[in-house]
């Protein structure tokens, strides 16, 4: 097991300070998705503040002072505060991240390249991902920066995710009939999650999901026209990149239970991959026929997310299984 050196012995089993930083993490994530889908991204027109103030902007005195500052903008408050939640939130994910982080690099013992390398990337995804928020805000929520700062913030949580499995699955004496996965088949997979997710991000940020409003149909037609030289502004044919991948996703996800399957030390995970993989599906069908209901859509970015981070858990395993540096 790897010596975490960093973490105080009270708090080395369990882990508590990666722990609470990665769940943090993850109710960001949720948080950010939600802003979104509310459309309350640009309801504070400024960054780190809103209209001025540390808070959103809620009474009388506030509201005239903001719209003073900000004649052209009408004060939703309750999108306001839906959006300054998401920046208190994520403005304690950093901190905790920067704590963590300068435990490691700031430490009077001796430091290995392992735990070096996390804090620093830590460090590098927390910088990038604080210049992405004011970015979403004064480029008025770009669809290509609004994604990147998705996608950061899933590097965060699975950076997070990897150092507290790595520091917790425990090198144990496996018999020669328990066998790893081959890793490659793993590393695929986790690609391909990554870039489902990527679509449906590419999806959210051009409000796309309802482009087409029936299943397994596209507004009547089994295959509309796609045309992907207009991938950044042709929304069905964003929504139908979704499907495809979503079709791709699920039938190698599919495959890859059915080997981990027989594998006893993986059979929890090939289970928990097709339960997922099924929710995922049927939340994705109740988004196209409910008409993208918030808390559906949600659910579905939610589920995603725990598909990632379970493939990623797999990977992790299998490293400590071959000690072959997680496959590569």
């Amino acid at each position: 097991m790897t010596n975490y050196w960093f973490i105080s012995t009270k708090y080395r089993q369990g882990s508590r300070l990666i722990l609470c930083t990665f769940a943090l993490a993850f109710v960001v994530i949720l948080l950010g998705a939600y802003t979104r889908l509310t459309n309350a991204g640009l309801s504070c027109p400024d960054w780190p503040n809103c209209y001025g103030y540390i808070t959103a902007p809620h009474t009388a005195t506030q509201l005239e002072g903001a719209a003073a500052r900000f004649p052209g903008s009408a004060v939703d408050v309750k999108k306001a505060w839906t959006e300054m939640t998401h920046r208190y939130f994520a403005g304690t994910e950093g901190i905790l991240i920067l704590i963590l982080s300068c435990s490691i690099l700031f430490g009077r013992k001796a430091k290995n390249l392992k735990t070096v390398t996390i804090a620093t990337l830590l460090i590098v995804l927390l910088c990038v991902q604080v210049m992405l928020g004011m970015w979403t805000v004064t480029e008025k929520l770009k669809p290509v920066i609004v994604l990147l700062h998705l996608v950061t913030g899933l590097s965060i949580l699975s950076l997070l995710w990897w150092a507290y499995l790595d520091l917790n699955v425990h090198q144990e004496i496996y018999s020669s009939r328990i066998y790893a996965p081959f890793p490659p088949f793993l590393w695929l997979a986790l690609l391909i999650v990554a870039g489902q997710i990527i679509l449906g991000g590419w999806v959210s940020t051009h409000y796309a999901g309802l482009a087409c409003i029936d299943f397994p149909y596209c507004n009547g037609t089994l295959l509309p026209e796609l045309k992907f030289n207009e991938f950044h502004t042709n929304l069905i044919t964003i929504h139908m990149a979704h499907r495809i991948g979503a079709l791709i996703t699920a039938i190698y996800l599919s495959l890859l239970a059915i080997k981990l399957a027989f594998n006893p030390y993986f059979r929890s995970i090939a289970i928990l991959i097709i339960l997922l993989l099924s929710l995922q599906l049927t939340l994705g069908f109740l988004n196209i026929v409910w008409l993208l209901p918030v808390w559906i859509a949600l659910a579905h970015h939610c589920v995603a997310i725990l598909l990632l981070l379970t493939i990623l858990t797999a990977i992790i395993k299998t490293s400590h299984i071959t000690g072959n540096n997680y496959g590569f």
